[in-house]
């Protein structure tokens, strides 16, 4: 009996043997042009249905596959040289009796181009699949190096240097060429003997594919046509057919419900044979004049149409549409928009704009939390929107922002990943991110900040951000042999920043082309001398920043814990006598007596005070804990502290919550007023920063995920795998409330209070399955109460 390592073994060779691309291939282009399309085809008949079909494949850059005209799938998933995934997927269900076409459509960025970052490419354009096509007695082959036809379509652009694209390079220009032949594909013949490694290492996908869902698109905010905006409404929302007359053109807005990734779809017929034109723009909303386009906006409420301006990428395309036929067309990558601005002009002829669509795509989450909070409908559309804005920035990865840069960031991910746990219990995406960001490690031990990644980068602070990761992962989900396995890695993350120990005992001198980014703060902006953008001022001089101190000191701490509990505890005193002693400088030169400087304190200005070194302070040990309430509402309430943006908020409330129940608890009742005004400001998925507000998505702003979850509530794994849980609700936040938190990949919580009329609280918490738990009150002491399945207090 063949084992499961020798079959994925079997399956890999014969992937590697059967990889094709079009002969003759140039992989540049004289236009402006970031890749080019390729099209495979087959066309196999089959007796009768297909019993089963299972095929495994893969393709350098991007495939979507086609059955029968519907899209079956879309990958890989981003990897990179040394991890490349396949897909594998029974695809009987999209066969019939009779002739069935398949086809991969293959988008190839050029590997020498800087362009398209996000999708990883090697030196070698390549599709290759693999399988048998079951049908009764009828079994068909569809390996690529049989069979398979090719055409390149030189239609298609991918233009680039356009001023609002600097990451993506999706967005297509499309002008009807008269088609290129169809020609063999060519297979490599690759092998791997003797160590010599193929283009592609690969491996079977280890998260699932995207789901699909439909997206409401049809309120039209702006119509300029000869056609009523109502008619536009109905062809919409109704998919009622509309008729243009030959030469007109008509412009609109249309919005859709909430902010969208969308493979979207549009279809036309024409009864003589004519042409369409169609330009369509992606926004995220109607936004004021930009202060600096694209990166410096200004936006207030996204669904103002008033003096608003849809700003974004735009597809532009010609179709060729034949008498009596309908014409598709469909992006080859999904958009992500909440208005289109549309613009469609008529050929010589009549045509009718026959269809349009749009399927949000995205990782199933699958939430197994819930949160209902009666009387504070505020708490429930921020746990809502929170939501979707996780589920627009995960597709096969964690996304920083959908609208224009589609990478993952260690920094970014490392806090969504808390939020995803929280939610699902699910850390298939998770584990994917941790491995990439591992592979990724560069000779002096930091892992690349964004990963996979065409062009690589390196941001100072991120590599801790990813040893964070995995010490995350190992308390939610207690797997040993993979946290072990990563160990190597994280010591030599550490050993760059410990060769940067100066004499004054404080990291500094990190090298020039390591970003040492740490925020968006408006006064933290680029210079002549220091064109970097998010480094704090005070130190730019002399390259020495309190908080990679502090970062280093809080993420060694938490390492120390790790190795311990792993059972590899041969290196945990070293990293705690590390901290210790950078904690022990960064009070000694970093201290001004009343608040931490964002370098030492002897070149200290207006402009050396930042929230996120009183942050920090607290975090890694450097504040003393009767001072740690007052440093930190001190510097929150003063508007010279440079300002904490979203994503550093996530840090903010785990130092407020360290230094205290009344700490934390005074700054909640501020702390989601950003979030209540982008409510009011019509967002349906949170902003980037308030600084910038480049994007109106960004996961980093579900940081009440993790509130609710794990303070409000009061649930946190105190053991790793969630093997003791402590349960410490914040019964004096909320009067009533109904939620249900994830607990690891198999458990769930279920938590409800409510307040009675002498002003006590009856108090549940239920576990799917029996948890070691132990218990607090604010106020009162921890309780052990032993393996128990529900807990019952009136306090």
């Amino acid at each position: 009996m063949v084992s499961a390592e020798e079959q994925k073994a079997q399956t890999i060779n014969e992937l590697q043997a059967n990889w094709v691309w079009v002969p003759n291939w140039i992989d540049s282009s004289e236009e402006n042009t970031a890749g080019r399309v390729v099209r495979f085809t087959r066309t196999i008949n089959l007796p009768s249905a297909s019993d089963r079909a299972l095929l495994h494949f893969s393709a350098d850059t991007r495939y979507k596959l086609y059955i029968n005209g519907v899209r079956a799938a879309v990958g890989p998933a981003r990897g990179h040289s040394t991890i490349w995934y396949y897909d594998t997927l029974d695809i009987a269900p999209y066969l019939k009796a009779g002739d069935n076409e398949i086809e991969f459509v293959v988008i190839r960025y050029f590997a020498a181009s800087r362009a398209a970052m996000p999708f990883v490419r090697t030196s070698f354009p390549g599709l290759t699949v693999i399988g048998n096509v079951e049908a009764g007695a009828s079994i068909a082959s569809l390996n690529t190096r049989d069979g398979w036809q090719a055409q390149v379509d030189n239609s298609i652009l991918f233009p680039t240097g356009l001023i609002d694209d600097v990451f993506l390079h999706i967005n297509e220009r499309i002008t009807p060429r008269e088609p290129t032949a169809f020609v063999t594909p060519v297979p490599y013949g690759f092998k791997t003997l003797n160590g010599e490694l193929a283009p592609w290492r690969l491996r079977p996908r280890v998260i699932p594919l995207p789901e699909e869902s439909h997206v409401d698109v049809h309120t039209i905010r702006a119509c300029d046509s000869s056609s009523s905006s109502g008619d536009w409404s109905a062809f919409f929302s109704k998919a009622v057919p509309l008729t243009l007359v030959n030469g007109s053109v008509h412009t609109l807005d249309i919005q859709a419900d909430v902010h969208s990734t969308a493979f979207v779809s549009w279809r036309f017929r024409a009864h003589k044979k004519s042409q369409v034109k169609l330009k369509i723009m992606y926004s995220e909303g109607y936004e004021l004049e930009p202060r600096a386009y694209p990166f410096f906006r200004t936006k207030a409420d996204r669904l103002q149409t008033e003096n608003g301006h849809v700003i974004g990428p735009f597809d532009e395309v010609l179709l060729d549409l034949p008498a009596g036929q309908i014409v598709k067309y469909e992006p080859f990558w999904f958009r992500t928009f909440r208005v289109m601005r549309v613009q469609v002009t008529a050929g010589n002829e009549p045509i009718e704009m026959f269809s349009f669509s749009a399927s949000q795509t995205n990782y199933p989450i699958q939430p197994k939390a819930s949160l209902k909070t009666p009387g504070d409908s505020d708490s429930e559309k921020i746990w809502d929107v929170s939501i979707r804005t996780m589920r627009n920035c995960m597709f096969d990865g964690y996304s920083d922002c959908p609208f224009y840069e589609q990478l993952q960031y260690s920094g970014d991910s490392r806090s969504v990943g808390l939020f995803h746990y929280l939610l699902s219990g699910d850390d298939r995406l998770m584990r994917q991110a941790i491995t990439n960001f591992a592979a990724s490690i560069t000779p002096e031990g930091l892992t690349q900040s964004r990963f996979p990644s065409h062009v690589p980068q390196i941001i100072a602070g991120f590599s801790l951000y990813w040893v964070l990761q995995v010490c995350d992962h190992h308390l939610f989900f207690g797997d040993t042999s993979y946290t072990r396995s990563f160990l190597p890695r994280i010591d030599g993350v550490f050993e760059f920043f410990d060769s940067h120990i100066d004499q004054l005992g404080l990291v500094s001198g990190i090298p020039e082309d390591v970003w040492q980014y740490v925020d968006w703060v408006t006064t933290w902006g680029a210079t002549d001398d220091h064109p970097d953008k998010g480094v704090p001022t005070s130190g730019r001089k002399f390259n020495r920043h309190t908080y990679f101190s502090m970062l280093y000191a809080y993420v060694l701490r938490h390492a120390a814990k790790l190795v311990r509990d792993v059972g590899r505890p041969g290196y945990a005193e070293e990293y705690e006598a590390r901290a210790t002693s950078v904690v022990a400088a960064v009070q000694k030169h970093c201290y001004d007596g009343r608040f931490f400087t964002d370098s030492t304190a002897d070149v200290a200005d207006e402009l050396s005070y930042s929230q996120h070194c009183q942050v920090f302070g607290v975090l890694c040990g450097a504040a003393p804990a009767g001072d740690r309430t007052r440093l930190l509402t001190e510097s929150f309430a003063d508007t010279r502290f440079s300002k904490c943006s979203y994503v550093m908020k996530f840090y903010a409330l785990r130092a407020f919550a360290l230094a205290g129940d009344d700490a934390y608890d005074s700054f909640w009742a501020t702390v989601w007023d950003p979030w209540r005004q982008m409510l009011k400001n019509n967002l349906s998925t949170w902003e980037e920063d308030d600084v910038r507000q480049r994007s109106d998505c960004h996961a980093w702003g579900s940081v009440p995920i993790y509130e609710y979850c794990t303070e409000l509530l009061g649930l946190r794994p105190v053991a790793p795998g969630w093997s003791k849980v402590l349960f410490k609700p914040r019964l004096q936040l909320i009067n009533k409330i109904e939620a249900k938190v994830a607990i690891g990949k198999d458990n769930v919580a279920t938590v409800e209070w409510c307040t009675s009329s002498d002003g006590r609280k009856q108090v549940v918490v239920k576990f799917e399955k029996p948890v070691d738990v132990v218990s607090q009150i604010a106020g009162g002491g921890e309780e052990e109460r032993g393996c128990v399945d529900c807990i019952e207090l009136r306090v």
